[in-house]
């Protein structure tokens, strides 16, 4: 029993040793969890030439590995792109099925007045909640978006919270809502603020766990079938290769402002732009940024999650077995070091067991040269052991290395 105690203790040791390399290695201090929670990693090669706006950033949506940051940390109120983070709540409550995207929404009064960018809706209109929220995120419809608000939260301050509390599980450093559309503060609530960090980070959120993009990918779309049609606020739509979202924002306060995503092949890209000084200054630099990332990094994929490592180990039962990936080994890196990225492997030959299937037993380190660039769990493809030794057995769960189971200017108004 001692020595099934050191086994396991020693393997839980490995990841949260692993984890503490990462977090000190790491330019900021998100944590390492699968899809949006990757934390941000320092750039790796230099940058493009000066950008014209206050704040920007390139990263890997996939990994959340920063090519190139320019004031990223820099506290900045979001605009328009707080609907990010409200649709992020509104999926989160069709997921847990509290409302549908066929169900019908009253609108308020409230909204009807809701000012800045609006679809001009009126007190008492009945619309789908769908409907809603595809005019908040592709017109940046601020009436649309307090109805959706309104519905998924109960109320603007329900609303607010659910976004606070979405923000925390995230954790969002540097983001924090008074509103779920981004218009500037008035005497009832004070400004929105977040970071190009932060911003990223959402927009992985969208993109890995809602079909959201649907819509933010189309240049225009039907809206209340079709007697509407809602023009994207988003100008890179069916002008830049591969761009298929995200969100637009603007105040007078805030300047322009984007959060873009574009795919090419197997690399997908997320560019934050923040105070740009004219509309298409954004769309210009969001460009430029998403064509600098493609044109001087690639994805490397050196395994699937599931696949077989090359790699034995004993169980003290008898058994021996094949470690497999358990997720993804994939890593954005300059293309001039892919021919030095390269897996090792951190696996202990012998294990006392039992092993439950999903069970860590090692790590996967990818490397560049000398330098580790990623970390991916190896786990038991089977559950070694007797039913009563397996009894009472767990996995260690560690969402870093695990997954159990394996343009014209704008007018002037507020978007």
């Amino acid at each position: 029993m001692r020595r099934r105690i050191f086994w396991s203790t020693l393997i839980a040791s490995l990841i949260v040793a692993a984890m503490a390399a990462d977090r000190a290695w790491a330019s900021r201090g998100h944590p390492y969890h699968h899809y949006y929670h990757h934390r941000h990693h320092g750039v790796v090669v230099g940058g493009p030439s000066a950008p014209a706006m206050r704040g920007a950033l390139v990263e890997d949506a996939d990994t959340g590995r920063v090519l190139y940051a320019y004031h990223a940390d820099m506290p900045w109120p979001p605009a328009s792109m707080a609907k990010m983070m409200l649709l992020l709540v509104a999926e989160d409550q069709l997921r847990a099925g509290r409302v549908h995207l066929t169900d019908p929404v009253v609108v308020s009064a409230t909204a009807a007045h809701t000012g800045g960018t609006r679809l001009g809706l009126h007190t008492g209109d009945v619309y789908p909640l769908g409907e809603l929220m595809k005019a908040a995120l592709v017109k940046s419809a601020n009436d649309a978006a307090v109805a959706v608000a309104e519905k998924v939260g109960g109320s603007i301050p329900g609303c607010v919270a659910l976004m606070n509390q979405k923000a925390r599980s995230l954790d969002l450093r540097e983001t924090h809502y008074n509103t779920v559309d981004g218009l500037p503060p008035t005497a009832g609530h004070d400004v929105d603020v977040t970071d190009a960090y932060d911003l990223a980070t959402i927009g992985r959120a969208l993109i890995h766990t809602t079909n959201l993009l649907q819509w933010s990918s189309q240049e225009e779309c039907p809206f209340d079938n079709g007697l509407r049609m809602l023009h994207n606020t988003n100008h890179l739509i069916g002008h830049f290769d591969g761009c298929d979202g995200i969100k637009t924002g603007f105040t007078y306060h805030a300047g322009f402002n984007l959060t873009a995503t574009a795919k090419r092949g197997d690399l997908r890209l997320i560019a934050v732009v923040l105070g740009a000084p004219s509309n298409p200054g954004r769309f210009r630099e969001a460009a430029r940024l998403l064509d600098w990332g493609f044109d001087n990094f690639t994805a490397v994929t050196l395994a699937r999650r599931g696949s077989t490592l090359p790699v034995r180990v004993q169980i003290a039962s008898g058994a021996v077995i094949q470690p497999v990936a358990a997720e993804d080994v994939k890593v954005v890196v300059p293309k001039r070091d892919v021919s030095e990225v390269k897996m090792e492997y951190d696996i202990p030959a012998a294990f006392n067991g039992p092993l439950l299937m999903g069970s860590p037993v090692g790590l996967i380190n990818v490397l560049a040269g000398t330098q580790v660039v990623g970390r991916v769990a190896a786990i038991s493809p089977v559950s070694v052991g007797s039913a009563s030794q397996l009894l009472g057995t767990s996995v260690i769960h560690d969402n870093s290395a695990v997954e159990q189971g394996t343009a014209a200017n704008a007018v002037n108004t507020a978007e």
